[in-house]
Parts: C-alpha cells; structure tokens; sequence
C-alpha cells in the first residue's frame, strides 16, 4: 500500500514537474508580451516625438530658405516636412504645409501649382471646421484664379471668403478680400463695381488702422483713376503711397510712367519704368519685369525705335508665356501686333493682333478687346480697306458704350473723365465715316458723345431704358461679321489654351479679310453705304424731342476738328442731316480760336464785346469772329435760312468746345444777335 501511494505520489509530483515547466513557458511568453507592448508603445511616442522635432526642424530650415529668397529650396525643404506630416497622420499640421507650399508657389508666380496645393488644404480644412482657415484659403484661391484670368472662378471663391470674414467679424480680413475683389472688377474694366468696393476697402482699413492695406487700396484707386483718363487724381494717390516708401514701390513707378506715357512726355515716362525695372530685376519679379519692358516697348515704338521695341517686347512674352499669364500674353501679343502695323509688316501685325482678340474675347477684357478691335481697324486702314476699319471701329465703340453703360453710377465728372480718355475712336470712326460719305453714320457717333446734353437742353432726360447704345452694322457688314465671327470660334477655343492657336489658324483670318468674298462685300459697300436710307434711333429721338418741344425752329449743329478738315453735320426737326467740310487745318483752326479768345479776355468789361472806343465796334474782335464765322457758320448759312432757324444747340468736342460762339461776326451782325 505505501508503495503504491508512494508511486501514486511519485507519478503526481511526475505528473507535477512534467507540467509545470509549460505553465512557466506561458506566463514568461505573456509577461514579454506586454513588456514589448508597453515598449512600442514607448517607442512610438518616441518617434511621434522625434518626428514632431524633425518637422518642426525642417519647417524652421524652409520658413529661413524662404526668407532669403531660396524658394526652390524651401519647397524641397517644405515637401519633407510635408511627408513627415502624412506619417504623423497630423491633418492640421498636413494642411498648414499644403498651404504654405502653395503660398511659395504663388511667390514664384507658379499659379496653377499654387492652385493645386491650396485645394488640397481647403478640403482638408474643411473636414476640420476652422471658418477662418478656410477663409484664408478661398481668399488666396481667388487671387490665384484672378492671375490664371478665370476672373468668375477668382470671384465665387473671393465672395465665399469674404461672406465668412463678415460672419467672424475679422474687419482686417474683410477689407483685404474687398480690395481683391475690386482688383478683379477692375481687371475685367468694370470701373465703377472696381472704385465701390476699393471704397469700402478703403474706410475699413483706414478704420483699422491697416497701414499696408492702405498702401494698396491707393495704389489700386490710382490705377483705376489712371484708366478712367483722372491723371492729376491718379498721380495724387501714387504719391501718397510713394511717401511711405512702399515694397510695392516698383509698381507705384511703372503706374506714374505709365500715366506721363498717355500724356505723350515720354523721355520721362521712360525714367519712370527704368527705375521700375531695376527693382524688379533685383527682386527677381519676373512678371513685374515682364509688365515693365512692355511699358519700355511702348514708348520706344512711340520714339519710332521699332527695333528696340520688338526685342523688349520679345523678351516680355517669353516670361509670360513660362508663367502661363494669360492676361499679361494678350497684352504683349497686342504690342507686339502695334509694332508690326507701324514698321507695315501687315501679314504679322494681323495675326497678333487677332490673337490678342481670341484671348481677350476667352478672358472677357471688354477693355483690351475694345483697343484690339480699333487697332485692327487702324491696321485695315493702313491697308486700304475703309470700309472693313469702319466695321471693327463700330464694334469697338459698342464694347465701349457697354462699359459706360456701368459708369452710370459714378459722379457725371468721372464719366466725362471715362468718355474724353477713349474719345478719340469715336473721332476716328467719325471721320471715316464722312470720308466715306456716310453722314447719318457719322452723326450717330458723334451723337454718343454729345446727345445727353442736348436731351437735357431740351428738357427731357434720358433714362436707362432709352439709352442708346449700340451702333447697328448695315447688312452687308453683318454679313462680314457673321462669317468673321464663325473663322474666330474656328480660331480659338473656348477655354485659354495656347497650343490651339497655331500660326496656320490665324493665317485664316488673314486670308479670310483677302478673300474675294469679302472684295465683294467691300466692293457692295462703297456702291451702296453712303446712298442706304439708314434709319438712327438717335436721329429719330431727336427729331421726336425738337418736335414734341415746339422746337421746329431750333437745329443742332455738330462740329468735328480733324487734322485737315472741320466736318459739320447739321441736324432740324423736319430734316435729314446736312454734312459739309471745311478745308481748314487744325493748327489753322486752333489759332483761330486762340486769337478771338485772347481778344475778348483782353478787353475789361463784357459791353466791349461789341463797342470799343468812341462807342464803335472793337475792328480787332469782328476781325477774329468773322474768322471763325467763315469756319463754322457760312457753309450752313443758306440752310439755315432755309430752316428758318432762330436756336443753334452748339455740340462741340474737344478743342471746338473753346469757340466762344456768341462772337462770331459774319461783318453785320454778331452771331448772338442772329440766333439763340
């Protein structure tokens, strides 16, 4: 018995020490277990920790690269970062690094990279909620889709911005996205939208006390001020901005040049840019230097250094065209296209210009397209083709009654601005329409630029809705336009892409306008135009407002001064409109009117108007208004008689306005004595 129990306790405590060895095993196993685990996990905040270090490290190295102008560095530098930020899985720190890349692409004028980045970031941040991120973001996406030219993309994301800095109350923010918006409308020429919200930017940020801010508002407003043909007012606010030294100093240069340029003193013009263009070249502001040796290019043309001019503007495209601005392309496509037209390399000049028109129509530039289209005309001329010019300079007037058609809403002082600063295509248009011997056409344009104040003299005012705005194409050039119209569709696309616009495509054009199809529409043109009964809406309200004014005995006399000639055009109630020239030079003229101005301011009192000494007329003053009386009145004087007018409405433009009317002499009467 005791040896069994002794076996028993044998084969237990066998039994015993066979397993306990695997019970060891496995609390061993399961201790290591949770000792590897509670190192990894250690280890992991380890590496969390260093990898947070590592980032922050690189992104200090970038934000330095960055600051002393290494942009390529600092983006190699910020993908690292930006890679170490995935592995983190860190989304707010993913879309700071999305956005600063994006921010440094955009310093690099690399717009559509920069597009790209803040995209990225913009869904990310909206995923995480932060109304002010995503704000930012819209805000600098819209910037970034105003300089790609895809101006209703730049202002949905700008609107969206701005309506959520209005609800974070961020005033600062607010009148930053204002002005972006502004330099949108401004880009597109609409004036009078560009000054409302330049404006508003403008009173917050002189309320906030936002002192950069304001420097650019200024400088904006200037340059709005500037197209709006207000030069005194435009410079005004350049030197205001010029006083705080501004980092935009460069660009405040090249706008006060380009204001001494349209006001023709262009050897300091010239200084202006040169200074200009030595900031940028040491900023290494590619598209600042692009803009500003085309501003260089232009005044060289206007020196008559073609040559010189060709190889700036050359050197502009080239920059343009690597940084994909569209906007800027157009415009030096549209200089080079000038310099070609007046070295009379026709065949180019064409083909510039028409691609000029292709992007400006893609990019929606009223303003850029309205210069296109009267420079074609003015190359058309050159190339004997009147009767095509008229067609482009017509089409060009209506894109420009469009734009003041929106000025409506500006002090009358800033429209008459608007209206003298792109006058002179009206003139333009006016007298190729009378050298072609198409008065009631020609009469129609000056009309534009005086019925209002006639409207008013009579008593009524025009409204909106009877706005006259558009001059009608006869059929023969609707015809023309049509299939102009289709070879430009043909031409270019729908959206801005260079590659479909090859040399072959713009040839068409070319070809088109020497085709004996249009010979024939020109040939029509010259048989017909100046014999078609054209009905004028302006003409016929005319009419209507003499009549319905009891005004049968009242005519409106329209004088134009060209460099050779003076053009009347006269227009009564029960009349067409009676056209006469005047073989007369307009330093001739001018002088004419100088002498009886000069005269009349010499004399002391106003009753020596009409008696000098010993109560006798003054010889000197009849001598000068009889003068002019021959000028403007005596070609018209039979009709007038015949009329039986007793008021002349005396709409006059540009120098013409000076004529002091109530002292012409015909050697019996003064005219203020004759007429009303």
């Amino acid at each position: 018995m005791r040896n069994w129990k002794y076996f028993k306790l044998i084969i237990g405590t066998g039994f015993f020490l066979l397993v306990c060895p695997f019970l060891v095993t496995e609390k061993i196993h399961i201790h290591s277990k949770a000792i590897a685990q509670q190192t990894t996990k250690y280890s992991d905040r380890l590496t969390q920790e260093n990898l947070a270090i590592e980032a922050q490290q690189l992104d200090d190295q970038a934000t330095q690269q960055f600051q002393n102008g290494e942009l390529e560095a600092a983006l190699e530098t910020w993908q690292q970062v930006l890679e170490i930020r995935n592995q983190q899985g860190d989304r707010f720190h993913i879309s700071s690094t999305l956005y600063i890349i994006a921010n440094t692409y955009k310093q690099q004028q690399k717009y559509q990279q920069a597009l790209e980045y803040y995209q990225q970031a913009l869904e990310i941040r909206q995923q995480l909620g932060d109304q002010d991120l995503i704000a930012a973001t819209l805000h600098n996406i819209g910037t970034v889709y105003h300089h790609l030219s895809q101006y209703p993309q730049a202002l949905e994301s700008l609107n969206q911005a701005l309506a959520m800095r209005q609800q974070l109350g961020d005033r600062a923010a607010i009148s930053q996205t204002l002005n972006e918006i502004a330099v949108v409308y401004d880009t597109q020429g609409k004036y009078s939208q560009s000054l409302e919200f330049y404006q508003e930017a403008l009173k917050i940020a002189q309320q906030e006390k936002d002192s950069a801010n304001i420097r650019e508002i200024l400088s904006n407003m200037g340059l709005v001020y500037s197209q709006l043909g207000q030069y005194e007012q435009a410079i005004n606010f350049y030197q205001q901005v010029l006083k705080t030294n501004p980092p935009t100093k460069a660009t405040i240069l090249n706008n006060i040049g380009a204001i001494y340029r349209r006001l023709k003193e262009f050897p300091k013009a010239l200084e202006f840019y040169q200074q200009a263009l030595a900031i940028h070249r040491k900023n290494q502001d590619r598209l600042g230097i692009a803009t500003t040796l085309d501003n260089i290019g232009v005044i060289y043309r206007e020196q008559g250094k073609n040559s010189q001019a060709l190889e700036s503007h050359q050197e502009a495209l080239i920059i343009r065209e690597e940084l994909g601005d569209k906007e800027g392309q157009a415009a030096t496509l549209h200089h080079i296209g000038i310099v070609h037209r007046e070295s009379d390399r026709h065949l180019d000049a064409l083909q510039f210009l028409t691609h000029t028109l292709i992007i400006d129509r893609q990019l929606g530039n009223q303003d850029g397209e309205r210069i296109t289209l009267a420079n074609i005309g003015k190359l058309l001329e050159r190339k004997n083709h009147p009767q095509l010019a008229i067609i482009f300079y017509k089409q060009s007037v209506n894109i420009t009654e469009t734009i003041r058609k929106d000025l409506k809403v500006l002090p009358v002082e800033q429209q008459k601005s608007y209206i003298e600063s792109v006058a002179e295509i009206y003139r333009t248009l006016a007298d190729l329409l009378l050298q072609e011997k198409r008065a009631i056409e020609a009469h129609q344009i000056l009309d534009l630029l005086k019925a209002q104040e006639i409207f008013e003299y009579l008593g009524s005012l025009k409204t909106d809705e009877d706005e006259y705005t558009e001059i009608p194409l006869l059929e023969l050039e609707k015809k023309f336009w049509k299939r102009h119209t289709q070879l430009m569709n043909e031409v270019g696309t729908n959206q801005v892409d260079e590659q479909n616009i090859s040399p072959e495509k713009l040839l068409s054009i070319h070809n088109f306008i020497d085709s004996e199809e249009v010979a024939k529409i020109v040939s029509e043109l010259d048989e017909n135009a100046h014999n078609q009964k054209l009905t004028s809406d302006m003409l016929r309200s005319l009419k209507y407002e003499l009549q319905e004014h009891k005004q049968q005995d009242t005519v409106i006399l329209y004088p134009l001064l060209l460099e050779d000639r003076l053009e009347l055009i006269l227009v009564s109630a029960n009349s067409g409109p009676i056209h006469r020239t005047v073989s007369v030079t307009k330093e001739e003229f001018n002088q004419a009117i100088l002498e009886l101005r000069v005269r009349l301011i010499n004399r002391n009192k106003a009753q020596s108007l009409l008696r000098g000494k010993n109560n006798q007329p003054d010889r000197k003053i009849m001598e000068a208004g009889a003068k002019l009386y021959d000028l403007l009145i005596k070609p018209i004087e039979s009709h007038l008689k015949i009329i039986n007018a007793k008021t002349i409405i005396y709409a006059p433009d540009g120098q013409l306005r000076y004529v002091p009317l109530a002292a012409l002499h015909d050697g019996e009467k003064w005219l203020v004595e004759k007429f009303k």
